[in-house]
């Protein structure tokens, strides 16, 4: 309770008393709700003494303008549009971009950090004419993910826009090696690893705990189960996962998520009551049902540009969860289940296969043993405390460079306990 007490007084405003903060800008567009990426590195700023200000486009217009998510400055441009326009989309971008950069523009901040390909233009003229560090921080390959769903002129625009950009910005971070590479053929200066890796401590579950969120659901003691939480797209692989769990009678199966195939998996689970869909599922949920399932399933389709350098959030869920995945042969995912022999890699994506390693996976040795693989993998080499680990060191480099530093670890750690030692004696007075 005194610890809990603590991170409130110490986290109110994000950041510890004392020196004024480094002050982050974080631009995003979506309406982080939270984005699980975006929030695991702005918490890790905030526990490094920055200050964290996040300016999200909220295309549904159902946030509030503004408020304070777990200490970071959330501040939303209300602007409806929707997701799938295309090529058509590029009108939106040009409102938004003029709507969020004089938001920006009158925001005092150390650093500007970009969220993905659509907001690093913006943060590029900020950072520019407020002489400013830049940092792009790339979830994925943004030009191949739009593959097919824009004009391949579009396509080609964007890449030789991102070409220009990354080879004038300060920091680059990106999800994984493969990528990262790319970005340093194509011309970065300097480029990072931060993975979707996880904080160990989240999925750090009794067994008491996962029976809980399996009994609320109706699943039988012992039965395997299968969690899949992703966006209900056509090639995230939902449908042949649907079809292998209808084929294996003792299989459950928990879907969440949103998307245009959310009608069918609604229906499917209406007439098999071994499919539960969990509806959209928010970031510090994905935990409690990771680690009450057995097994991680992640499909995508392969033929995508972008499934190359696939390091989902999926992967490393599993990872600190312990549990063996299902996946195809594609991106770093498929290189780590390989090499780490934690789970299953699909040489196809078709209902028979999925099946298959539905009943492979039924025998508790070998699931086991693919666990305590994962688990080793999550403790050792993939876990959120290397992500923040490379977060300060390069955040410290960026800031000395400009003539800022953070404050050391152990400046925050006495401040901390300061904060401690004064509840402590409020309290007896």
């Amino acid at each position: 309770m005194m610890a809990n007490a603590m991170k409130q007084e110490t986290s109110k405003a994000g950041f510890a008393p004392g020196r004024p903060p480094i002050r982050v800008l974080m631009l995003l567009t979506n309406a982080y709700d939270p984005d699980p990426r975006v929030r695991q590195e702005a918490l890790a700023l905030l526990g490094m003494g920055c200050q964290v200000r996040l300016l999200a486009w909220d295309r549904d217009v159902s946030s509030p303008a503004f408020e304070r998510v777990e200490g970071v400055e959330v501040e939303r441009v209300l602007f409806p549009s929707r997701h799938g326009r295309g090529s058509t989309q590029l009108f939106f971008y040009a409102w938004i971009y003029l709507k969020m950069l004089l938001r920006a523009w009158r925001v005092p901040f150390d650093v500007v950090h970009c969220h993905d390909l659509d907001t690093l233009p913006i943060g590029f003229v900020l950072g520019k004419l407020k002489r400013k560090p830049i940092v792009y921080d790339s979830h994925e390959s943004f030009a191949d993910m739009l593959e097919g769903s824009i004009h391949p002129f579009l396509k080609r625009a964007l890449i030789r826009l991102e070409n220009l950009l990354i080879r004038r910005i300060d920091l680059l971070i990106t999800v994984g090696e493969k990528l990262r590479q790319q970005f340093a053929e194509r011309g970065s200066r300097h480029s990072v690893v931060v993975g979707n890796w996880k904080r160990l401590e989240e999925y750090s579950r009794s067994e008491d705990q996962n029976l809980e969120v399996r009994h609320r659901l109706g699943i039988p003691d012992g039965a395997v189960t299968v969690v899949c939480i992703t966006q209900l797209l056509e090639d995230r692989k939902i449908e042949e996962l649907l079809r292998a769990v209808d084929e294996c009678p003792d299989v459950y199966l928990l879907v969440g998520g949103k998307g245009v195939l959310e009608q069918a998996v609604r229906k499917r689970a209406a007439v098999n009551p071994r499919i539960v869909y969990l509806g959209f599922v928010r970031a510090a949920e994905i935990p409690a049902y990771t680690c009450a399932a057995d097994i991680v399933y992640y499909g995508f389709d392969p033929a995508n540009p972008n499934a190359r350098f696939s390091a989902p959030n999926k992967l490393f869920e599993a990872l600190a969860a312990g549990k063996p995945l299902i996946t195809g042969d594609f991106g770093e995912i498929g290189e780590v289940v390989s090499r780490g022999a934690c789970g299953i890699v699909l040489p196809v994506y078709t209902a028979a296969a999925v099946r298959e390693s539905l009943e492979a996976l039924k025998n508790p040795e070998r699931r086991s043993q693919y666990g305590q693989r994962a688990t080793l993998l999550g403790r050792t080499e993939m876990n959120w405390r290397k992500g923040e680990e490379v977060l300060r060191r390069e955040y410290s480099a960026l800031l000395l460079r400009a003539g800022k530093r953070l404050r050391p670890k152990w400046d925050l750690e006495q401040e901390h306990a300061g904060a401690l030692e004064a509840i402590v004696m409020g309290r007896q007075r």
